[in-house]
């Protein structure tokens, strides 16, 4: 289950301390599948679904890619009674790859730290995979 762990005995944390750094995903990650959509910087916008979202970014799917560097607000709906019913979240692709006919994966880096978007963030990470949950 385990067999990319060295054979050495390390602790845990002088091996994440060492590995941190190198890696760009520091940040837990949660598999949520959420429709959003994406709002493009030249005024489009088109569907999408969340795989899976982070404090600092989200990786989605939509039928078409993105150029990576791409400017663009992620609109979210909030399952959360008070507040806006929906929220953009300013985002950059960090990556666009095929999956399948109209399907493509799409890294997104959250560009902003609004509290507003910061909040929409923590209850979808609270929320969990659960579709309509609270």
């Amino acid at each position: 289950l385990m067999s990319r762990l060295p054979s050495v005995n390390q602790p845990p944390d002088q091996t994440q301390a060492s590995g941190a750094e190198g890696s760009r995903r520091v940040d837990t990650r949660i598999a949520i599948r959420r429709p959003i959509v994406l709002t493009m910087a030249d005024g489009s916008s088109r569907p999408g679904t969340t795989q899976d979202i982070s404090q600092r970014g989200a990786s989605l799917t939509t039928d078409k890619p993105i150029p990576p560097g791409s400017k663009c607000q992620l609109v979210v709906e909030r399952s959360a009674t008070e507040g806006p019913r929906t929220v953009e979240i300013a985002a950059k692709a960090v990556y666009s790859s095929y999956s399948a006919p109209k399907v493509f994966r799409i890294g997104l880096v959250f560009t902003e730290g609004e509290a507003s978007a910061t909040a929409v963030i923590h209850e979808l990470m609270a929320a969990g995979p659960r579709p309509g949950a609270g």
